[in-house]
């Protein structure tokens, strides 16, 4: 075996060892549980939401009776541009057996008035077919949460699992650094879905891994801020009601802190439920974009530090801790397989925590 083999194997495998012994001893230590509410109350300045006006029939289907559409940016752009559109791939699972294609049209038009709509965004090196089971899965998932209350959802795929630059000796660096800056990169895409939903429907936002960089990316584009040099400025935002929730998040547990990345973020979301896992094994090689960078949020959760800097803000958001459920494991299944952590954000999501009867 040539020297230069040898010495790269030798490093790969004592780098493994000590993330194996370091993720056991953490899981070993007991360590202080943080006070994790599994509900979030609305913030007092925001207007409660008001059921539809008579006349107008709601539709509610249940877990067995699938109703979501898929919205892929995977042939889109994936590079800067002036005024670049993107040619979504849309398709909609009304039924049993395989979605059918679609358009936008048809999916703003098949909108139910006042109905709560849910963004879902999964993480990175996620394929076709496996983002076709996910969805099905999630859409099940929250709706066996609250079968009896209607939510229109959405799951927003993008190229996640362009790998081109993967070697072995690069998965956990070169390309989650560049997967991650392409989450950045699409959510101007998903702000752009999002400004055409009318005002009449709240929004909530769920994002996963990088995913969850996505939807703290596209909140900080919607409320002024800057991504990757370019701001948002189409559609009439200022007034939506929008929520989020962050599994896994694969992003600086400061990002949201005044002068930071997304700092923008809170200032247009309503609340921000951020599921923190604090054995998440893959999250612990997350400081991939600069050396000595901050934990991650999924990891560490809004710290100490971060509460005293985000001052009156920081009610904006929780951390709901989850470690007990899902241990040092990452991918978004894992979670969905957990009712509880359904019930945890159900309000959250279907904005029934605040309804005027």
């Amino acid at each position: 075996m040539p020297a230069s083999l040898f010495c790269r194997v030798s490093i790969n495998l004592a780098r493994l060892v000590l993330c194996a012994w370091v993720c056991l001893f953490w899981g070993n230590v007991a360590w202080p549980q943080d006070a994790a509410p599994t509900t979030l109350q609305p913030i007092a300045e925001q207007p409660a939401l008001s059921l539809p006006a008579a006349g107008h029939t709601v539709t509610v289907r249940g877990p067995c009776d699938p109703d979501y559409w898929i919205v892929s940016a995977r042939c889109c752009k994936q590079q800067l541009e002036c005024n670049q559109n993107c040619n979504f791939g849309v398709y909609r699972f009304d039924g049993p057996g395989a979605g059918r294609a679609s358009n936008l049209d048809e999916l703003y038009a098949s909108l139910q008035p006042g109905v709560p709509v849910c963004f879902m965004v999964h993480g990175s090196f996620v394929v076709w077919d496996s983002m076709l089971r996910d969805s099905a899965g999630t859409y099940r998932w929250l709706r066996n949460a609250a079968p009896d209350r209607p939510v229109q959802m959405i799951f927003f795929t993008w190229p996640s699992d362009d790998t081109s630059t993967w070697i072995p000796n690069s998965v956990d660096t070169v390309d989650a650094r560049r997967l991650g800056r392409l989450a950045g990169l699409n959510s101007v895409y998903l702000a752009e879905l999002i400004s055409r939903v009318p005002d009449s429907h709240p929004i909530s936002l769920i994002g996963h891994s990088h995913g969850a960089r996505m939807v703290s990316a596209t909140l900080h584009l919607l409320g002024g801020g800057c991504v990757e040099d370019r701001y948002f400025v189409g559609g009439k935002y200022n007034h939506q009601r929008i929520r989020a929730v962050l599994a896994a998040a694969a992003m600086d547990h400061d990002w949201f802190d005044p002068g930071e990345r997304y700092d923008m973020a809170l200032c247009r979301a309503e609340s921000i439920i951020n599921l923190r896992n604090r054995h998440d094994f893959p999250l612990i090689f997350h400081p991939t974009h600069q050396l000595f960078a901050s934990r991650s949020l999924g990891r560490a959760g809004v710290t100490w530090f971060d509460q005293w800097r985000l001052g009156q803000d920081v009610c904006r958001i929780v951390d709901c801790d989850v470690t007990s459920l899902i241990g040092c494991r990452h991918v978004w299944p894992h979670y969905y397989r957990q009712p509880s952590i359904a019930c945890a954000i159900r309000h959250h999501v279907y904005f029934d925590d605040d309804v005027q009867r």
